[in-house]
């Protein structure tokens, strides 16, 4: 019986080995892709440590982790391995979330190594960097979502307890106006009458009735002015603009400051809620004026535009930074600001700010017309 050749023997041995080889840079590149999964899953983790836990898999995975570094780069952040540099044989994946941010996966051999694929790398590694960047991509886009929703939590709860606040002062408000200016004007009232009843003196049953007329027509008023004060009816009686003319020239009569306001009649298209909203809007612009601003002028615009409403409230006060104002979103002094800005995305409009210290404030708001209507 002849024995097998010896080279035979060898290219068998050699073809197991080179199977063996590519099995076990499969699992490696498995195990990787695994693993980062796992870390992405991490919700409490800083996102910047598990970029860099991301990272450093990397090497391990490769078919040559000795020489080869890695350098993960999102949003002009770098999180490269210790040793990372740039050298002739790389590898890279782009990527892009789907809030636009841009960013990087690279892979690099610190020295020369065998031709591949694509170049030193496997087709493997090549599929294997794409499905990272692509993890990379939904994780980020994960995070910041959930980032997000962690501020509108806070910014709804914050709008929740000023709203039962607002609520709480205006109800006091009204019963110290009732109890106050309505209800003495009564008991000056009934006294007068009671007067009338008991005098037989006529020069005294008249001053007591024009007294009650001046006091029935100043209580009249008070009465009016309360309900403006809850609901203007000349936002329903006369549009939008004639409310803002009244509201803006009657608040800046209060204060002392000069006002100016350009307003145009708007044609349907606002439903009646998104024409509230609008004068919401004035309201809370016009009073942070007041209480923050220490402005001795402001302006309000008010003009229709093809897809919708265009408001503008300006002031030549003291300004601030409307970033802080919208980050911060717990503090009391910016609630009015977040509130706007929640109005005017319930009917998916827009709010620009423009602001600088000692130079003023802009505000821009634009709410679209309702196709409905």
């Amino acid at each position: 019986m002849k024995k097998p050749r010896r080279g035979k023997g060898q290219a068998i041995q050699s073809t197991r080995g080179g199977v063996a080889h590519r099995l076990v840079e499969r699992v490696k590149e498995l195990s990787a892709l695994h693993r980062a999964v796992r870390v992405m899953q991490d919700n409490v983790k800083p996102v910047s440590k598990v970029l860099r836990e991301i990272v450093s898999l990397i090497p391990p995975a490769w078919q040559y982790p000795e020489v080869t570094e890695a350098c993960l780069t999102v949003d002009g952040m770098r999180f490269p391995t210790a040793g990372f540099r740039k050298t002739p044989w790389a590898q890279r994946a782009e990527f892009t979330t789907s809030d636009g941010r841009q960013g990087k996966l690279e892979v690099v051999y610190r020295e020369k190594r065998p031709p591949e694929s694509e170049g030193p790398f496997l087709a493997e590694e090549r599929h294997l960097i794409n499905s990272l960047a692509d993890s990379c991509a939904s994780y980020l886009t994960r995070r910041r979502a959930e980032e997000e929703l962690v501020v509108a939590h806070g910014r709804l709860q914050a709008l929740s307890k000023q709203s039962m606040r607002l609520q709480e002062q205006e109800r006091r408000q009204l019963a110290r106006d009732l109890h106050d200016e309505i209800g003495q004007a009564f008991t000056t009232l009934k006294v007068n009458l009671q007067t009338i009843q008991r005098t037989t003196d006529p020069k005294r049953k008249t001053a007591s009735l024009n007294d009650s007329f001046m006091i029935i027509d100043q209580t009249v008023a008070r009465v009016r002015d309360m309900a403006l004060d809850l609901r203007p009816s000349m936002l329903d009686d006369f549009g939008l603009a004639s409310a803002v003319r009244w509201y803006v020239g009657k608040q800046g009569e209060r204060a002392g400051i000069r006002t100016k306001v350009d307003s145009v009649a708007i044609p349907h298209g606002l439903s009646p809620d998104a024409l509230v909203a609008c004068f919401r809007i004035v309201q809370e612009g016009v009073t942070n004026i007041l209480r923050h601003a220490k402005a001795s002028r402001m302006a309000v615009t008010l003009r229709p535009l093809k897809k919708g409403v265009k408001l503008v409230i300006e002031d030549d006060g003291i300004g601030f930074s409307p970033n802080e104002a919208l980050r911060a979103s717990g503090e009391r002094s910016h609630l009015g600001l977040i509130g706007m800005q929640e109005r005017i995305r319930t009917f998916n409009g827009q709010l620009q700010i423009s602001s600088e210290k000692r130079k003023g404030t802009k505000l821009s708001a634009m709410i679209p017309f309702d196709e409905a209507v």
